[in-house]
Formats: structure tokens, C-alpha cells, sequence
């Protein structure tokens, strides 16, 4: 579930069921505080976390490539009846039946591609969004801008760390699988979505719910309290992806505790993901953030909490190296302490229903106060 498909949902009511999992910014919502693969890096200012395309933009630049053939032989045939000079009264019928499934073919998946790649090639390697506790907003880059001003950075939008801002756990569907995601909207005037966003990655089935929830104990956590107690993450994801994260990316979000025999099974078809991530990530830049966001996280270069740093690893393959020595916690997280709730398993249970137990007494309002 791809949410860059949720724009076109601006203009309208946030739906009943994200109205009734309103994620609260102020309380704990589960008894752990966890990452789940989802930080570039945090420091006493700011976190930077992934966007919810991220980790599977090789599907999207496979998606893309697909519409893309599909757009060519679109225009292949109805290149056709040109080609053959068969546009005579004769050839009406037949040229009429070949254009009316072609064109809409061509300009359907050419229209498709378009949407799909516009973010994946030629673009940015990553949109970071930056939860900045000092200011107490979130400043996220949106898309590349390709003739900036100086000091104007790539497209970049800033939403309010408060009551303003409405974040839900959104429900969706990906290859008949039930999955959950981060969402935040942003509410114009009259209560209707006017921006949508999703943050980290997407969570599968209630497994995934229940990291879902730990992990919005994790940005809380940060926001509210700091960086000093909280738990590592699970990675350091790496803003300088090379060839090797790209495969290890690849083979993990198909299924990150597979045994050797599925991953050998499936290799062709991890390193044809591997193949379409570098290519895409080949085509993009880093993000640029603007001037004035820049100034706000300047660092103290003293700062004891600016991770990565020294010897902490970064990205999946030194990190896992890292864990084989002891070198790095294997499953980091924290105890919420004084949750008087239910456990983790049930507690995502009560969220997977249709009121979330936070919201079944007094649903949150639909629009931004």
C-alpha cells in the first residue's frame, strides 16, 4: 500500500475508521517502546526516519518498468495502421478496433508510469521526515525540486507536533494481506484532509500491529522526553546505500526471518528487486533540506546523543555483523513503565478492532482543533 496513493483522498473527510485509531502524541499506546527499522539517525534535536515507500521502492521501480513496456507497445500498436499505410476506408474497421484498446492501453500505463516513477527515478535516494523536538514540528522532504534557488533545498513541507496535526493507524490491503501504517493529515479550515503523509513502513497483519504501536511509543518518546532513554533502534538505516544494503534490503522486506533454503529459492527473484533497487537509487540524489531548516538543527558538537557516530553500525550488514559479536543489542527495546493496560498481543488485538480502545468511550473529533 503505497501512500502516495492517500493524496487523493485531500479534500475529503478523514475516513471513519482512521478517525476512530487516532494515535495520541501525549500518552503511551502499547507497554513497549520499540524501532523497527526505521531511523537514519537521532540526536538531541532531531530524528530523521524513513518514509512509508522506502523500504520497498524496488517494487514501485518494478511497477514502474511494467507500465513502462506496457506504455511502448501501447504506442507500438497504435503506431500500426501508420506504419502499413493501411489508412484507407478499407482498413476502417480494422484500424478502429486496433486504436480503441490501444491508445486507452498506451495512455493508461504511460500515465501509470508517470505516477509511479516520478519518486523513484531521477528523484531522491530517500524523503526523509525529521521530527524536530526543539521546535515541536516535523519537517519532511516531499520531492525533488530541480531548479532551486539557493538556499531554497527540495520541496519540503512542515507540520505541527500538536493537536493540530491528526495521526491514525491506518488499515489497508497488500497482496490479500491486512496492513497497517503510520498516517498524519493535516486539516484545512473545514476539517477535510488538505495533507496526508505516512511515516516509517508498513506493518503486516497483528504481528506488525503490534510494532506499529511500539514504534509510535518510540517517536512519542523522543518527542516528548528526549533521546536519553530511549532504546536503540533496531538499525541505523544507511543514508549511502550501496550495492550489498541494497540486496539485503531487498531480501528482508520479502521476509526478514526466512531460513536458507526460501531465501535460495527465491533468490532469482531477490536479485532482480536488488537489480531495480540500485537502478532506481542509481538515477536519484540525496535530499537537500532548505536554509532555514538547516539552521534550526544546527548540532552542538558536543552533543553525547548524536548517533551514528564512532564505531555504531550502520545499515543492515554491519549491524547484523555487529550483532553476531555482541557488539550491538539483538532486540532493543523498553518496558513502558506503569502501563496498566493489556499485554502486547492483546492490546494490538483491541487496536485491530473497529474502535480503537483509546477512541471507544469518545472518538477524537474529525478535524484539527
Amino acid at each position: 500500500m503505497d501512500e502516495r496513493i492517500v493524496p487523493n483522498k485531500c479534500g475529503q473527510p478523514i475516513s471513519e475508521w482512521d478517525r476512530k485509531h487516532r494515535l495520541p502524541i501525549d500518552r503511551k499506546v502499547g507497554p513497549v517502546i520499540a524501532d523497527d527499522g526505521t531511523i537514519f539517525r537521532v540526536n538531541s534535536c532531531y530524528m530523521d526516519v524513513s518514509d512509508e515507500p522506502f523500504c520497498s521502492r524496488q517494487w514501485i521501480a518494478a511497477a514502474t518498468l511494467v507500465a513502462l513496456v506496457a506504455t511502448i507497445v501501447g504506442l507500438f500498436f497504435s503506431m500500426l495502421p501508420y506504419l502499413y499505410n493501411r489508412l484507407g476506408s478499407e482498413h476502417a474497421a480494422g484500424t478502429f478496433a486496433l486504436l480503441i484498446w490501444s491508445v486507452p492501453m498506451m495512455l493508461g500505463f504511460g500515465y501509470m508510469a508517470f505516477r509511479t516513477g516520478r519518486d523513484e527515478f531521477f528523484s531522491l535516494t530517500r524523503r526523509t521526515i525529521r521530527f524536530h523536538r526543539r521546535e515541536k514540528k516535523i519537517f519532511q522532504i516531499r520531492r525533488r525540486r530541480f531548479f532551486a534557488k539557493p538556499g531554497e533545498g527540495d520541496i519540503c513541507w512542515e507540520v505541527p507536533w500538536s493537536d493540530r496535526t491528526i495521526f491514525c493507524v491506518h488499515k489497508g490491503t497488500k497482496t490479500t494481506f491486512t496492513n497497517y501504517q503510520i498516517m498524519g493529515y493535516v486539516l484545512d479550515e473545514s476539517g477535510l484532509v488538505e495533507r496526508a503523509f505516512a511515516i516509517g513502513k508498513d506493518w503486516p497483519e497483528l504481528p506488525g500491529l503490534e510494532y506499529l504501536l511500539a514504534q509510535w511509543n518510540y517517536y512519542c518518546a523522543f518527542m516528548n522526553d528526549g533521546p536519553e532513554t530511549l532504546p536503540s533502534p533496531m538499525l541505523y538505516l544507511s543514508e549511502k546505500e550501496d550495492v550489498r544494503e541494497s540486496f539485503l534490503h531487498c531480501m528482508y522486506e520479502i521476509d526478514h526471518s526466512a531460513g536458507i533454503v526460501f531465501r535460495i529459492l527465491f533468490m532469482p527473484a531477490i536479485l532482480g528487486l536488488t537489480c531495480l533497487r540500485v537502478l532506481s537509487l542509481s538515477t536519484c540524489r540525496a535530499p537537500i533540506w532548505p536554509d532555514d531548516v538547516d539552521r534550526l538543527c544546527a548540532l552542538d558538537a558536543s552533543d553525547v546523543h548524536a548517533q551514528p557516530s564512532g564505531k555504531t553500525p550502520i545499515g543492515w550488514a554491519a549491524t547484523v555483523l555487529a550483532k553476531h559479536r555482541n557488539e550491538y543489542p539483538h532486540f532493543p527495546r523498553k518496558e513502558v513503565i506503569g502501563w496498566s493496560g493489556q499485554s502486547e498481543s492483546k492490546n494490538a488485538e483491541l487496536w485491530a478492532e473497529e474502535v480503537s480502545p483509546l477512541n471507544d468511550v469518545a472518538p477524537y473529533p474529525a478535524r484539527a482543533s
